[in-house]
């Protein structure tokens, strides 16, 4: 059971100190899930007969938010750490303790890796944000999209055993821009799902040169009243799926050669842009604001783990967004 954030006083703050907003700057976002449930899904990591963490596993995976929203590597993070009263109130640590060190942040990634439990958090974490109403499940829509990544290591260099260090479980991502323009990238591509209010409900990283299209069952949840994807996406097996699930088909159209596209569907593409153009915000949210343009592990497997942790860390800052603008719904109302 972790303790409360108290710390002793008598070290070098004062308890008008330890009241200052800036230390609250975090309280909706502990406010917002029980993370008793989470911790749950990350006691599966330990058996009983495997040596426990030197820390609690939601000290650890708390930390991890931490360093994708300040946008700091595991030295920067470990250092944060231990100077800043913040982090140390959201990640539980006492003032005074010692904190992990980045080390200790890497093997806690590795195994988070190592059982895959990215997207059992996600999960969790999308189940209590739709007990509460704050991502909606009736009626909603699912926008679906990919990204490419440039990997860690990209570049036609080699190491000193003469081997090229170029990522071998990237790909090259090829792809024309809005001007016709051609732009590879070698890397891997994320793939989400998401709905009107930008929350990740599925996502996948694969191999950059796997066509986005390739993970539209994925990415499918099967209770969503219509899906909104680019032309990348638009094939008679797309209709077909969609037709099957009885989903409505919000797929941008595409010409082919000597079939150009309609008027019709251009006018369609160009009323379906308005909504689809929603299932880019996690990306920008990844890139800009998370320092994720490029990957900072190499190998499919961690670099999964990396962008799930990601999705984690958008969705609980927005449901925090969210709970503080709107408060929780009034689950008893009935309109």
């Amino acid at each position: 059971m972790q303790k409360s954030f108290t710390t002793q006083p008598e070290l070098f703050v004062s308890s008008i100190d330890l009241n200052h907003p800036v230390l609250h700057a975090l309280d909706d976002t502990e406010a917002l899930l029980d993370w008793t449930q989470v911790e749950q899904v990350l006691s599966s990591i330990y058996s009983s007969n495997t040596g426990r963490p030197s820390y609690p596993l939601l000290t650890l995976f708390r930390s991890l938010l931490l360093g994708v929203w300040y946008r700091l590597s595991d030295v920067q993070l470990a250092q944060c750490l231990y100077r800043d009263l913040l982090f140390r109130k959201f990640c539980h640590l006492e003032l005074g303790t010692a904190v992990p060190e980045a080390s200790t942040l890497g093997r806690f990634r590795n195994k988070l890796v190592e059982h895959d439990l990215w997207d059992q958090l996600l999960g969790e974490i999308n189940r209590q944000l739709e007990a509460k109403n704050i991502i909606m499940t009736e009626g909603r829509i699912n926008i679906i999209d990919a990204t490419p990544i440039e990997a860690a290591q990209s570049g036609p260099g080699k190491g000193k055993d003469g081997q090229v260090k170029r990522d071998p479980e990237a790909g090259w991502h090829v792809k024309k821009d809005s001007r016709g323009r051609v732009k590879s990238t070698y890397g891997f591509s994320v793939h989400t799902g998401v709905d009107e209010d930008g929350f990740i409900h599925r996502q996948s990283i694969t191999s950059g040169n796997v066509h986005d299209s390739q993970e539209r069952d994925t990415l499918l949840l099967g209770d969503e009243t219509a899906l909104y994807a680019d032309a990348a996406y638009s094939s008679e097996q797309t209709r077909d799926t969609l037709k099957s699930f009885n989903i409505d088909d919000q797929v941008q159209r595409k010409g082919y050669r000597d079939h150009p596209i309609s008027q019709a569907d251009k006018d369609r593409n160009a009323y379906i842009a308005v909504t689809r153009a929603g299932g880019e915000r996690p990306f920008a949210t990844f890139k800009r604001h998370y320092g994720l343009a490029r990957t900072r592990f190499m190998g499919l497997a961690k670099n999964a783990t990396a962008y799930g942790i990601a999705a984690m860390a958008l969705n609980i800052r927005k449901g925090a967004k969210f709970l503080g603008l709107y408060g929780l719904p009034d689950l008893s109302y009935t309109g």
